[in-house]
């Protein structure tokens, strides 16, 4: 993609914590809103949709770059993370956002840095599967707030226990930040954006798209007012004559949207997976209503 030198003059990339301050003291002595959506790169429609949103509704949209390593429970995993800085920074002034920040890991995990630990919605779902992931999330997160302090900032819904737990930290811990979450955006098969889908192959991603839709037959034929208790017994049910090419599930069962218990009717619920497709650890959810 070649891009015009008018476009390149209107986003800014910023590498370092105290340049990114400087504008951004500029822009609030002038009563601009900020938007915020942080990444790891690897950028697609999902984030799209969000900077969309930050675009809509706030006058400036800053975008983070960086992969953090304190999430990733492996180190294959880490480096296996697909990065493709060109193609983002691309991505980024095709979609208008006004600074690019990249900071490097030495600032924002300096020698003195004290971790955090999260203390929400633990020992279901994801956290049994990823120990120590959500820690890694609470910090990077925690750590881009205090340096951006933005209006708003805006997180994609695949991740529903993350959006969770960032939720309370918010409460907790930035309530002047107003925090958004957008439904996943899918393709027209069904299949959701995101980077890890991006690792899988085209079998892997009929896979996908296919069991998706016998999930979304299966929740059709549920009745709303049905316990997620008893829902959840009827899909491990159905899992049990799923595709055998997902090979493994680590999770597949109804829990309730506002506080992710068992508590409550579906009619109230997300589905949640985690399943596995040519080595390729997949999660995903559904609204039911």
């Amino acid at each position: 993609m070649v891009l015009s030198q008018s476009l390149l003059l209107n986003m800014l990339i910023i590498k370092d914590i105290h340049n990114l301050r400087t504008y951004i003291e500029e822009f609030k002595k002038s009563n601009q809103i900020i938007g915020f959506v942080p990444t790891m790169g690897s950028l697609h429609g999902g984030h799209e949709a969000l900077i969309d949103n930050s675009k809509e509704h706030n006058h400036k949209t800053i975008v983070s770059i960086f992969v953090n390593p304190k999430q990733f429970n492996s180190l294959q995993d880490f480096k296996s993370y697909p990065v493709n800085k060109g193609k983002d920074y691309d991505f980024c002034m095709k979609n208008k956002v006004d600074i690019l920040f990249e900071p490097r890991e030495s600032e924002i995990y300096p020698d003195n840095f004290i971790t955090l630990h999260n203390k929400n919605y633990k020992e279901l779902l994801c956290d049994i599967y990823r120990p120590n992931h959500f820690d890694g999330v609470l910090n990077i997160v925690s750590e881009l707030f205090k340096i951006i302090s933005p209006n708003k900032a805006y997180f994609g819904l695949k991740d529903y226990q993350q959006f969770k737990i960032i939720q309370s930290l918010v409460i907790s811990d930035f309530p002047h930040i107003d925090l958004k979450g957008i439904e996943t955006v899918r393709d027209e098969h069904g299949l959701a954006q995101s980077s890890r889908n991006q690792l899988l192959s085209h079998s892997g991603k009929e896979i996908y798209i296919n069991f998706i839709n016998e999930i979304l037959k299966f929740i059709k034929s549920l009745d709303l007012d049905l316990k997620i208790t008893q829902a959840n017994d009827r899909i491990r049910d159905f899992i049990v004559n799923k595709d055998p090419s997902i090979i493994k599930f680590d999770y597949h069962e109804f829990r309730n949207k506002h506080d992710l218990s068992l508590d409550g009717n579906i009619k109230s619920s997300r589905i949640f997976l985690a399943f596995h497709i040519n080595n390729v650890r997949l999660i995903d959810n559904l609204e039911i209503l």
